[in-house]
């Protein structure tokens, strides 16, 4: 028995155009809902007596107020101190770490990075990723880290990919072995995903000091699993330095710390050196004092990319060179004047300091016009890409008063 075809499809339309008016009805009530009309009843009635949906609630709203305050900072810096590590049985604890902490917040606040510093941190990885988040905006990034660290720490092998030789199978490992931090409770954070984590945001520059161990500790709970897996591209390796407090498999010193070094060089420089010479002048600075110790970076220079680069300041070496030219001409002034000079030496000194002072004013005036002139290139650039996309009558008309305003 066959059933007829025009009551079942009766029924299909029916139902649809059911359907189709309870969702026009919900679609009214949500835009009176949304245009805050008091006449409509709440979609989801809120339980004062659940804490949960609250506590979500205005925790989402801290975070989202913590992320807007921080779209414009430019250069942020993260500093991870953990000197307590009483929680794991083959750790002690490090009596340097909140000095270290002391001497490198001070370092780069002078160089106007926002410094967030987080102590006794159980999960490095979970610290890392919220900051890369708060502030995913920003063209400079510096990551210290001192407490405890290892290296060659054990990697999980797959044991579905292996190779077959005259010694037997060559298993295949999930992830590469690498250096590693060590958490408040003996959680590994490899390097390799720190690295990663930092450079996803794409910032111009990224600088990590690691004043930590790079030993292995021969322990059974010696385990990373790495996470990423990619290959870093060359252009984002090109843009990431690394510092590491100490050379591959060696430990590095609790009271002599690498931190200590660098804000004594930090000082002896004035306040502002190469980065590509800061290996250099810490082991030195080492040497000098009786100290086996010595600092390694991972950077990768093409061309001239880290050749100038001052850390912290980021500027430029060029700059810093005419500043010191600038201040040993008026040092050399200075002692020429307290040595006694008679009224011609005078009349010539302030000679000179006046030919200065109108070279100044004139690199100034040229400086000043420079940027007008590309102030000026960028607002017309933008005028005629607008113009561009009007129509042929208007963008003539557009473009005449154009001319008129410049």
């Amino acid at each position: 028995m066959t059933l007829p075809l025009k009551p079942i499809k009766n029924a299909i339309v029916n139902g649809f155009r059911k359907t189709k008016t309870k969702c026009q009805k919900r679609m009214i009530k949500i835009r009176k809902r949304i245009q805050g009309s008091s006449d409509v009843e709440p979609l989801f009635p809120r339980n004062n007596f659940v804490r949960g949906s609250q506590i979500k609630t205005q925790k989402m709203d801290e975070s989202n107020t913590a992320l807007t305050s921080t779209l414009n900072v430019l250069r942020a810096a993260l500093i991870i101190l953990i000197p307590d590590y009483s929680e794991c049985e083959d750790l002690s604890d490090l009596n340097g770490v909140n000095a270290d902490g002391d001497k490198m917040e001070e370092m780069l606040t002078a160089h106007d990075f926002t410094v967030e510093i987080k102590r006794n941190v159980v999960d490095i990885e979970q610290v890392v990723k919220d900051f890369c988040k708060k502030y995913r905006k920003a063209e400079t990034l510096h990551l210290h880290f001192s407490g405890h660290g290892v290296d060659n720490a054990t990697v999980e092998i797959d044991p579905n990919r292996y190779i077959m030789n005259k010694l037997g199978k060559t298993f295949a490992a999930i992830s590469p072995a690498g250096d590693s931090m060590v958490g408040s409770h003996g959680d590994l954070y490899a390097v390799h995903d720190l690295t990663y984590e930092l450079m996803e945001n794409k910032p111009d520059k990224v600088v990590v000091t690691l004043d930590c161990c790079r030993n292995s500790r021969g322990c059974n709970k010696e385990f990373v699993r790495l996470k990423h897996k990619r290959k870093m591209s060359a252009s984002r390796q090109q843009n990431l330095a690394v510092i590491y407090g100490t050379s591959d498999l060696h430990t590095a010193s609790d009271s002599n710390t690498f931190t200590q070094q660098l804000y004594k060089v930090y000082q002896k420089e004035g306040l502002a050196l190469p980065l590509l010479e800061i290996v250099r002048k810490i082991n030195k600075s080492w040497k000098d004092c009786g100290i086996k110790q010595i600092c390694k970076d991972d950077i990768v220079e093409v061309g001239e990319n880290w050749k100038n680069y001052m850390w912290p300041s980021g500027k430029n070496l060029e700059d810093k060179a005419n500043i010191n030219k600038a201040c040993n001409g008026l040092k050399e002034i200075d002692e020429t004047v307290e040595t006694g000079t008679s009224d011609l030496d005078m009349k010539a000194l302030l000679m000179q300091m006046n030919e200065r002072i109108s070279k100044l004013e004139d690199e100034n005036k040229m400086l000043k016009s420079k940027i007008e002139v590309t102030d000026i290139g960028q607002t017309m650039k933008g005028k005629l890409n607008e113009m561009s996309k009007m129509p042929a009558k208007v963008r003539k008309m557009s473009f005449r008063i154009a001319q008129n305003a410049f």
